[in-house]
C-alpha cells in the first residue's frame, strides 16, 4: 500500500518529442491508460503536490491533479525539466518519474523516498545490471545551483550532473518496474 509523504513535490517529466516512439508516448495507452495516468496514480499517491514538466505551454496531458512547469531552457532534454520541477517546488525533496515509465510502482518509489537522508542530494534507482536511472529518482532542492550550472555551460546529460553531485545514493532495484518506453516495440 502506497503512503502519502510530507515535504514531497512528485515531478512527472512529459516534455520530450518522442522522436524514436513516433507519436506522443505520454498518451500512448498502456493497458488501457496513457501512461502518463499510469505514473501519475502512482507519484500522485506518495506527493500532495504533483507537477508535469513540459517543453512547451499548453500540452494538455488529461492529468488535472497535476500543475504544468515549462523548461526555462529550451531543448535541453529531462535536465532542463528537472530545473523548472526543483525551480516550481515548494518542497525540500523532488521525486521526478518520467511519462515513459508505466510500469513503476509504489513500492520503487517508496524505497527512494525512504533512503533519503539529511546529507543525501539525490537518491538513484538502479538495476542490476549497474544502470543508474536519473529519471526514477528523488533530487534535494540543494541540487538546483549545479543543475543550473550545468544547463548554463550547455551540459545537458543527467549521468553527468549524478556525476558532479555529492552524496548521491543509489538504490538497487528489479528492472522490471524502471523499464522505460522509448520506442512501441519496447512496449
Amino acid at each position: 500500500m502506497m503512503k502519502l509523504y510530507p515535504n514531497l513535490t512528485g515531478l512527472i517529466l512529459a516534455g520530450g518529442k518522442s522522436t524514436r516512439f513516433g507519436a506522443d508516448k505520454a498518451q500512448h495507452a498502456v493497458e488501457g491508460r496513457a501512461m502518463i495516468e499510469r505514473v501519475a496514480e502512482v507519484v500522485g499517491a506518495m506527493a500532495e503536490v504533483v507537477l508535469i514538466g513540459v517543453g512547451e505551454a499548453g500540452a494538455g496531458y488529461g492529468v488535472p491533479s497535476a500543475r504544468q512547469v515549462v523548461d526555462r531552457y529550451k531543448d535541453a532534454g529531462p535536465l532542463a525539466g528537472l530545473h523548472a520541477g526543483l525551480e516550481a517546488a515548494e518542497t525540500p525533496w523532488v521525486l521526478v518519474v518520467a511519462c515513459d515509465m508505466p510500469f513503476v510502482t509504489g513500492e520503487v518509489l517508496g524505497a527512494l523516498l525512504d533512503a533519503r537522508g539529511p546529507d543525501v542530494a539525490a537518491v538513484v534507482a538502479r538495476t542490476p545490471d549497474g544502470r543508474r536511472h536519473p529519471l526514477c529518482a528523488c533530487y534535494h532542492q540543494n541540487t538546483l545551483p549545479t543543475v543550473e550550472a550545468h544547463l548554463a555551460a550547455g551540459t545537458r546529460a543527467m549521468h553527468r550532473l549524478l556525476d558532479r553531485l555529492k552524496n548521491v545514493c543509489y538504490v538497487d532495484l528489479p528492472a522490471g518496474p524502471l523499464r522505460n518506453v522509448n520506442r512501441v516495440s519496447d512496449l
